[in-house]
């Protein structure tokens, strides 16, 4: 007799990872345990680690990083700023100074007042030696620093953090999944408010049941703020 030959079962789909969110006492949305960055270094890791090298290497990095730009863009200004009470000094000193004096204000002129117009520039006219003792101990420490989450919110640093991370998250959920959970999109509570974010209109328990009804992969905890 010929036992007929049972077609072998399919694996059994892998479990879908459930993504959970804390949820505030006004209702905002976090990715529970997000890993958000801690400085700059951590969030801006396409710049690369070549710019420390030369100005030339700075400059260029400083065109795909709009705050690494406007970084050295304030330290331009603040180049400037000496400058121009350096001059006001060899000015009241007389003529002892004219020479000083013809020198810093040739050198004033030459540096644009607009600063995006003349941080490259000024970069670039650097010494090495200028480079390495003025610039680089100024970039470090400010990549070594926590990103400053309002000035530097057009770069989509709200990417970073655990409530941006919601936002777009349930950015890309279809309006009819966000509506289950009762999830509302907020961009911008008021005229000009900076607040983006994803909130949770309804109550934890009842989400998390209509969550696990049409099978979305999300959950809802209370947060600790």
């Amino acid at each position: 007799m010929t036992k007929t030959r049972q077609a072998p079962k399919p694996p059994p789909s892998p479990a879908r990872r459930i993504i959970e969110f804390e949820v505030s006492n006004g209702g905002t949305l976090r990715i529970a345990d997000f890993p958000e960055p801690e400085t700059r270094a951590d969030f801006y890791d396409d710049v690369p680690s070549s710019w420390s090298e030369s100005p030339t290497d700075l400059a260029e990095a400083m065109i795909d990083c709009p705050p690494l730009a406007s970084a050295i863009t304030g330290m331009y200004l603040e180049y400037r700023e000496e400058l121009e009470s350096d001059l006001e000094e060899a000015g009241e000193a007389g003529e002892r100074h004219a020479r000083r004096l013809v020198r810093l204000k040739a050198r004033l002129e030459a540096l644009p007042e607009e600063g995006e117009e003349g941080a490259a520039d000024w970069l670039l006219s650097l010494s090495s030696r200028e480079f390495e003792e003025l610039v680089v101990p100024r970039i470090t420490e400010w990549f070594n620093s926590s990103p400053d989450w309002d000035e530097e919110g057009d770069y989509q640093l709200e990417l970073a953090t655990s409530q941006g991370a919601a936002l777009r998250f349930f950015q890309n959920m279809t309006g009819s999944d966000r509506d289950k959970l009762r999830v509302r999109i907020v961009e911008g509570d008021h005229p000009g408010s900076s607040y983006y974010a994803a909130e949770l209109s309804g109550d934890i328990d009842e989400a998390n049941r209509a969550a696990e009804a049409a099978d979305i992969p999300v959950r809802f905890v209370p947060g600790e703020y």
